[in-house]
């Protein structure tokens, strides 16, 4: 897939003192090294600069752009060199050798706060800095587009399109150094990362980002009132046809029949209720002995 294609969350910064391209990436993002989409020489290499001046081989241009060993499980071949997911070790100096030409790549990697704000309410991005005597500018970037800039010497501020009159810090920010940018009425659009940092002598300084995401506006009360009155109505009850309820009614009623004779019937038995036995038939039965001679009955 081409490089231009990713969806990635990106700053990309110029910053000539320094040397070369800045790139600004959050934490476990895809970062894409631009410049590489612009070489065309074949046996062009981009090198990462570690710690003492060594270096490690990140990708080398054939065809396409392809990993070095320790890139593959990151890096797909491309168009230009993309990491699929960034860590904290891949910030740093990068060298791009395309033919006889050498370009610098300075790429942070920065972790980030996340924040959800509700549409129309406001969003507050926390940032402290010593302003006693600090010269410099404060600035605020959604993206790569300008939200917010304080010049820490005079007081003037700027404002990015799109954020005018939305965006302050507390009137106190020069004697406390509280310079915490709050975002008035939040937009959809204004979803994005947002990276907050001091420019002084062409040098950023105290890097911070921040991922924010709109969620819908909470109802106010009217219009949760009104909610209530145009809500759906729920489906009405099944009713039970009239034939199965003089069934049910009828069974009922059986019941309680059987069970009243029942009870009467108990009732008469325990008080001696019904038909007098005849006296043959109260006299105790009796079985007469046949008398007996000499062990066998006599007959008579």
């Amino acid at each position: 897939m081409a490089a231009h294609t990713l969806r990635m969350f990106l700053l990309i910064v110029h910053l000539p003192l320094v040397g070369g391209l800045a790139v600004d990436t959050i934490l476990g993002d895809r970062v894409q090294f631009p410049e590489t989409g612009q070489c065309s020489e074949r046996g062009a290499t981009l090198q990462h600069t570690l710690t003492g001046g060594n270096s490690q081989p990140v990708a080398r241009l054939e065809d396409v752009w392809k990993p070095a060993a320790g890139y593959k499980d990151r890096m797909s071949p491309n168009e230009s060199v993309v990491l699929n997911r960034s860590n904290i070790n891949d910030q740093g100096l990068y060298r791009l050798t395309c033919g006889s030409e050498e370009r610098l790549i300075h790429l942070n990697v920065i972790t980030s706060s996340e924040k959800s704000v509700p549409e129309g309410q406001a969003a507050g991005f926390t940032f402290h800095y010593f302003t006693a005597g600090e010269l410099g500018r404060y600035r605020v970037k959604r993206n790569t587009q300008l939200v917010f800039e304080l010049d820490l010497s005079s007081g003037s501020t700027s404002q990015g399109s799109g954020f005018e009159n939305r965006t302050s810090v507390a009137p106190h920010w020069r004697s406390d150094g509280d310079l915490t940018l709050t975002l008035q009425g939040v937009k959809p659009e204004d979803r994005g990362d947002y990276f907050l940092y001091v420019l002084k002598d062409r040098k950023r300084g105290h890097l911070q980002a921040v991922r924010m995401r709109v969620s819908p506006a909470l109802n106010t009360p009217e219009e949760r009132n009104l909610e209530q009155i145009t809500c759906t109505p729920q489906p009405p009850c099944k009713k039970t046809p009239w034939f199965t309820i003089a069934i049910i009614a009828a069974l009922v009623l059986v019941a309680l029949g059987v069970v009243c004779v029942q009870s009467i019937c108990r009732s008469n038995v325990s008080s001696g209720g019904g038909r007098s036995p005849t006296e043959e038939e109260s006299q105790p039965i009796t079985d007469p002995r046949v008398p007996e001679e000499n062990g066998h009955a006599s007959l008579a």
